[in-house]
């Protein structure tokens, strides 16, 4: 391991007694206290440890922890240490400036009703009070058409906000996490921007915490997420429910959620409610909550532990027997609509603006299955490559970020091709049948079985 001194040290040492509770509490590596004990330590003294290839980036060990010491970000620590050299090549998929990452293969195959809608959110003149569409709100952009959400302030994002780094602070690359934040001041400064309505509220968490906090981003404005402005249009009677939905439903928390004593948690739970809903928790929630599957590949960067964590959640949100599930992170909403349909499961998900929606009489333009085929087509895509291109299997070094925003490379066009073959597959009658799909559903869980297993006896973690 290099001895060089890091340039980012966010793990206070000094505050950590070693005494386990945070891998204790790590409900991926399900440690008795004696092993989270051993375990924490040979992380912190020698940079080894089995969380390093199982971590889900959940921030569990974090609220764990009794002395505020931030375990998770030592774990991102030893990630920047391994990956300053370069990323795998499947973070191509998550890094704008990279050909043929999520967004410029979706708009290939996205209707245009969407992506004219995309258009229109890329405007950057001038305003104090904006809705900032994050990342992933771009991949399910028809939520932000509900009716409800009739006085929010002018939608505004680009991709190339790099979201405003929540992904590649997962990565442990925190050069290119200081980068962005640099972007992000000058966007937002000559915006003159006051308050911004974050429609993702990870990214809300992010612009209030970790890069202020991290890396000393300065954000003249104030912060609050889309679920918080709509309860208050809910309690100030400007949203009226008039066909309460009597559901038994099941939240699934984000991973930033975690944060703030899990407030924003309570402000999900108080929506679901006003909206004539019951909730019912699945054994993993609140502050103990399970990544949707996306923060899995953050360890590895392999598909393969996205479908396994996905599918593991999936399963504990059907085991709460309820009607539906409530996910209010889109990109949460987006994996777990993919695993949903590769397993042939049936729980409904629903975004709280779509709950809301359908309470308040409208009707929302639920597209969650056929996006999540469509993110089927960009994966395919990207495994098609990786198995008949040697140059796609490399390490990529990520471009440097620039203080100016910069448009998304365009699609290769053999790529597109690819794209839109794949996705007319994929939506034709010789998949969406229900042969097919039960042939699907029995390989998926096949696959994802047998390939925990193997991890874990490789691990040597509880089977």
């Amino acid at each position: 391991m290099d001895d060089a001194p890091a340039p980012f040290r966010f793990f206070r040492d000094f505050l950590c007694d070693r005494c386990g509770d945070c891998f204790a509490a790590c409900p991926y590596l399900e440690l008795s206290r004696e092993e989270a004990k051993k375990e924490i330590a040979s992380l912190i003294e020698q940079g080894r440890s089995r969380a390093l290839e199982v971590c889900n980036t959940c921030h569990t060990c974090d609220v764990a922890c009794p002395n505020g010491a931030d375990p998770y970000e030592l774990v991102l620590e030893r990630w920047w240490e391994r990956r300053r050299g370069g990323l795998p090549t499947t973070a191509r998929l998550v890094t704008p400036s990279e050909p043929c990452n999520i967004w410029s293969c979706l708009k290939a195959i996205m209707p245009a009703d969407e992506l004219a809608l995309l258009r229109s959110w890329d405007d950057f003149s001038p305003r104090e009070e904006i809705c900032l569409t994050g990342f992933y709100t771009s991949v399910v952009p028809y939520i932000m058409r509900a009716r409800v959400l009739e006085g929010l302030p002018k939608v505004v994002g680009s991709e190339a906000l790099f979201g405003c780094a929540g992904d590649i602070y997962k990565t442990g690359r925190f050069d290119l996490v200081e980068q962005i934040a640099r972007r992000l001041e000058r966007v937002f400064g000559e915006l003159g921007v006051k308050r911004v309505v974050a429609s993702m509220s990870a990214e809300g968490m992010v612009l209030k915490h970790i890069l202020p906090e991290r890396f000393g981003a300065r954000f003249g404005f104030e912060v609050t997420t889309l679920e918080e402005w709509l309860l208050e249009r809910l309690l100030a009677g400007e949203v009226k429910v008039t066909s309460p939905l009597g559901m038994k439903v099941a939240v699934h928390d984000n991973c930033l959620s975690k944060l703030e004593g899990g407030r924003l948690q309570g402000v999900i739970r108080e929506i679901v409610e006003r909206t004539g809903c019951r909730v019912v928790e699945p054994a993993h929630h609140g502050e103990r909550s399970m990544c949707c599957g996306f923060g899995a590949a953050a360890a590895r960067f392999r598909v393969m532990d996205i479908m396994s964590s996905g599918y593991r959640r999936l399963k504990e949100l059907e085991a709460t027997g309820a009607d539906a599930a409530v996910i209010y992170c889109p990109a949460c909403l987006f994996i777990l609509s993919v695993i949903r349909e590769m397993a042939g499961a049936r729980i409904p998900f629903y975004h709280p603006v779509e709950l809301v929606e359908a309470a308040a009489g409208g009707r929302p333009d639920r597209r969650h299955e056929e996006r999540a085929w469509d993110m089927m087509a960009v994966i395919s895509n990207h495994l098609v490559k990786y198995a008949l291109f040697p140059s796609h299997r490399r390490d990529f070094q990520p471009a440097t970020v620039s203080p100016e925003v910069e448009p998304l490379p365009e699609l290769p066009p053999w790529d597109r091709t690819r794209m839109k073959a794949l996705a007319t597959l994929y939506h034709s009658p010789v998949v969406q049948n229900r042969a097919m799909r039960a042939a699907i559903s029995l390989g998926f869980k096949a696959a994802v079985g047998g390939y925990d297993l193997a991890r874990k006896r490789r691990l040597g973690l509880k089977s």
